[in-house]
């Protein structure tokens, strides 16, 4: 949960493109809503990776981002405010990962490290974190997991409350 908050206000650039983090959604240790609740698989291997490492998945042919933060344990990558000439909508997993241009190759990419994904401290600490329960999943919806920067216009929907 720390580094979800944590999170808010980072630098995702991934060649040319960037976004500040406005979104993310924590996914930790014995979570039943986790990919990596029944254990390693070929699919999640990178989630039982190093800090810093990328688990990159298809779902519902949408490819999403989670960003390891110590074995078995991440976080989602859930809307970005686009940076510099960038004039698209990074609002949700799938489109911030499209807008970005990951795909499945990225799994397990080390993003501290240079290379052409990489991820910055914050430009700026938001003013009002938004807190309230991770969306799309049928298991612990409950858990107020979800984070946001209150009043950002990139947030996704159902926005979680101030």
């Amino acid at each position: 949960m720390t580094v979800a908050r944590a999170l808010l206000g980072a630098t995702v650039r991934v060649g040319d493109r960037a976004v500040r983090l406005v979104e993310t959604e924590a996914y930790v240790a014995g979570d039943p809503a986790s990919h990596t609740f029944r254990g390693p698989t070929r699919r999640n291997r990178s989630m039982f990776g190093a800090p810093g490492t990328l688990y990159v998945y298809r779902i519902h042919q949408v490819v999403c981002a989670n960003l390891v933060t110590r074995s078995g344990e991440a976080v989602l990558l859930r809307a970005g405010e686009p940076l510099g000439l960038l004039a698209v909508n990074p609002s949700g997993p799938g489109r911030l990962c499209a807008v970005l241009g990951l795909t499945i190759g990225d799994d397990g990419t080390d993003v501290t490290r240079d290379g052409r994904i990489r991820l910055y401290g914050r430009l700026r600490r938001p003013a009002r974190i938004a807190v309230g329960p991770r969306v799309g999943i049928r298991r612990a919806v409950d858990r107020p997991l979800r984070f946001a920067e209150a009043g950002n216009r990139w947030v996704s929907r159902p926005r979680p409350s101030a």
